[in-house]
């Protein structure tokens, strides 16, 4: 049991991914029941219940979505528009952070006396935000026009936790044109030659585009899986389907980990990792043939904003996929994982674990070749991350620990088979 309680943040996230939506259902074919899970998961409801409350709330970690857009009104008075594209409810403590982006300094206030409305949103629907701050900031040194400079907001729900905490840019002038010579455009990896060509031929269409809106890329998805219905009934063995097992973790314990960013403390880099279990990718792209199929998901926590620390946003960076044991042992039977059909005795080359129950293979690189291109394509449709030197330094660092195939076999922990 020690190994489990060094787990912390990412074994906690897995046991309640039920609760918050990330998680998947169970696979029919090959999940049975698990009785110690049953039991561990009573525990920690019963030991936790503050942390369980607290990742019941909207947070990105737990893949919740949001947009939001500020408009000045003038004399003081901003409006947020505010879209809540996920299954909770989404209420904003009346409290923010006023933060000037070139320094990432926060903008103090001369008083507390600000003005909220409306801070709840409803799920899959859309609100305006008030905030009057015309009795507590300097209006008049906030309405000077910044060259090539601007102001956000921090918005929480949950008193600016990483993941429960949003930037909103907020332009209390005309912005002064500053003419920007931008990088050439990132070729998406969805057209990377090498992974495209491996693709099933009719389902290739699906790959080659990055959709951002959710109602569409979960129509998408359904499309997709319904192809692949028709496409896998063809095969001449048995397609093999993942398993989704709440026991099964990369388990590491805190004091082993490497120092991923050197810029935060030793004792806090676990906190700069996410553990879950995903049905689509980064691009939200499925990553098996159904719904039921997932991978377990390896993600850097990287700042939505410059000055932030910790950070509240995940780019998805390693993908392990799992099977039953007993149900791999035909080499000729197939696994499907993105867009393609591989057997067994393929996949053996980047099988990272095996157990009696559960055997684990580390599939990222049928989901990109290049870290660097697939992170760039990856956050340039997305306005909540935030990408220097340093945040580099830590993805490349977590990329390259998690996708060690050593550090996979010696740290993968089976709870229920733990002494």
């Amino acid at each position: 049991m020690d190994a489990f309680r060094k787990q912390n943040l990412q074994n906690i996230q897995s046991i309640f991914q039920q609760k918050t939506g990330v998680d998947l259902r169970p696979i029919k074919k090959y999940n049975r029941p698990v009785k110690m899970v049953a039991i561990m998961t009573a525990v920690l409801i019963c030991g936790f219940t503050m942390t369980a409350f607290a990742f019941n709330l909207f947070s990105s970690l737990a893949g919740d979505e949001l947009s939001l857009c500020a408009d000045y009104q003038g004399n003081g008075l901003v409006s947020i528009t505010v879209e809540n594209k996920s299954e909770k409810v989404l209420k904003f403590q009346p409290q923010f952070k006023l933060m000037r982006w070139s320094t990432g300094e926060e903008i103090q206030p001369n008083s507390n006396d600000i003005v909220f409305t409306a801070t709840e949103i409803q799920p899959h629907a859309g609100g305006v935000i008030t905030i009057d701050l015309s009795q507590a900031y300097d209006i008049t040194l906030l309405e000077q026009p910044l060259d090539g400079d601007h102001y956000y907001f921090i918005l929480t729900n949950n008193d600016f936790l990483f993941g429960q905490d949003w930037m909103c840019t907020v332009y209390f002038s005309e912005p002064v044109e500053v003419e920007i010579e931008y990088p050439e455009e990132t070729v998406p990896v969805e057209n990377d030659a090498e992974l495209s060509e491996q693709i099933m031929e009719q389902l290739k269409p699906y790959f080659e585009e990055y959709v951002t809106n959710p109602d569409e890329y979960r129509k998408r998805a359904e499309e997709y899986f319904t192809l692949c219905n028709k496409l896998l009934a063809e095969a001449e063995s048995d397609i093999i389907p993942t398993v989704s097992p709440l026991e099964l973790a990369v388990d590491i314990p805190i004091e082993e980990l490497p120092v991923f960013d050197d810029t935060i403390p030793e004792d806090q880099q676990h906190l700069l990792i996410s553990e879950n279990r995903f049905s689509l990718d980064g691009y939200h792209l499925p990553v098996g043939a159904s719904m039921e199929d997932s991978a377990l998901v390896i993600s850097a926590i990287i700042p939505q904003y410059q000055g932030d620390t910790t950070g509240g946003t995940t780019v998805p960076l390693v993908y392990i996929f799992t099977y039953e044991t007993d149900a791999v042992q035909n080499p000729n039977d197939y696994a499907f994982v993105r867009g393609r059909l591989l057997t067994f005795e393929e996949m053996e080359q980047f099988k990272v674990y095996t157990d009696t129950k559960y055997t684990c293979y580390d599939m990222t690189s049928l989901f990109y070749t290049d870290l660097h291109t697939y992170v760039e394509t990856l956050v340039e449709k997305r306005s909540d991350i935030w990408l220097d030197e340093q945040v580099w330094k830590r993805i490349e660092n977590i990329f390259q620990y998690y996708h060690d195939p050593e550090i996979l076999k010696d740290h993968f922990t089976c709870l229920s088979q733990a002494d």
